[in-house]
This record gives C-alpha cells, sequence and structure tokens, in this order.
C-alpha cells in the first residue's frame, strides 16, 4: 500500500482523539496512555489549527480512507535566542508498524525543517527502551547526547528517556 502524508486540518479533530486513544493503549513509550489527550473535538481542533498556523511547526498525519493510523509533529521555537531548534514526535497504529511511515514521517520532518531555513537543529527525547524508535532516528543521523534518568513514569515503572539531536 502507498501512503500519502498530509497536514492535519481541524476537521481532523475527532479523528485525531480516537488515533490518540488507540495508539496509547498499544505502548508504554508515548506520553499518555489509552486515556490519549485530555481535549475535546473543539480543543483538539483549536490545537491544529495553531500548530499550522505557526510557520515552524505542523502536524501531519497518515490516513487509510479517512482513518489516522500515524502523526508527526515538529514544533519550532518562536524566542529569538531559541527559534533554530524544533522539537519532533512521531506516533503510528501498531498494525502499521513495519511498513515504512515511521521512516516517511521522519524523512517529512526533516525536510519541513530544512525548508524553514532558521531551524538548525531537531530535538527528541525517546524511552531507552524504544529500541525500534531509537534505530529508526539514527538511521536519519540523530545522535544520543543526553540521558534523562526515570524521565518517564508508568505505573510503578520508571523509564530514562534518551536526549537525542539532528544538525541539519
Amino acid at each position: 500500500m502507498v501512503y500519502k502524508i498530509e497536514v492535519a486540518q481541524s476537521k481532523d479533530a475527532k479523528h485525531m482523539i480516537d488515533y490518540l486513544k488507540q495508539v496509547g493503549s498499544e505502548t508504554d513509550f508515548l506520553l499518555f496512555g489509552a486515556e490519549g489527550v485530555s481535549m475535546s473535538v473543539q480543543q483538539e481542533s483549536l490545537f491544529l489549527e495553531k500548530m499550522n498556523a505557526t510557520p515552524s511547526s505542523r502536524m501531519f498525519v497518515v490516513k487509510v480512507h479517512e482513518k489516522i493510523v500515524a502523526n508527526a509533529h515538529i514544533q519550532g521555537h518562536t524566542k529569538p535566542r531559541t527559534k533554530h531548534k524544533a522539537s519532533i514526535g512521531i506516533s503510528v497504529l501498531k498494525d502499521y508498524w513495519h511498513q515504512g511511515i515511521g521512516s516517511m514521517l521522519l524523512q517529512q520532518l526533516i525536510d519541513y525543517a530544512k525548508t524553514m531555513g532558521s531551524i538548525k537543529t531537531i530535538y527528541l527525547e525517546v524511552i531507552s527502551e524504544n529500541i525500534r524508535a531509537i534505530n529508526l532516528y539514527k538511521k536519519f543521523g540523530f545522535e544520543i547526547y543526553g540521558l534523562d534518568q526515570n524521565s518517564t513514569k508508568v505505573g510503578s515503572k520508571y523509564y530514562d528517556n534518551y536526549l537525542m539531536r539532528l544538525d541539519i
């Protein structure tokens, strides 16, 4: 199957909330679980509008029919002293793992950052046990530059996060 990346629109808010609940239930490697994010459809719609109204930020999705099966975002800093930096995040539904969607989305984020001109470094945090994601980031040139110990807590278990960066 050929997947197409598109910019998430405010009309995608309900599908995005459903997606976040599902993806959150499929892994402990995200910042949320099966509860998803605590936003109403209206709040999510406004969030998507704001993300895409800021020139250095974008939310991308991959859909199968109308169902969101993956998403990625880049969020650039807006203050003059840090506007050369942006952070990213990617998630993919479990049924769509190992199909190249993560690579496709990561390339989209890097390409978008390069078109901005002002972004020189892309940052991310990843749970140190998320080997698949770490390998994906390394494949694209990201390097580990730090460790945030006990950064994420799921139930009673603490996870360390690797801090990774790519200079573009």
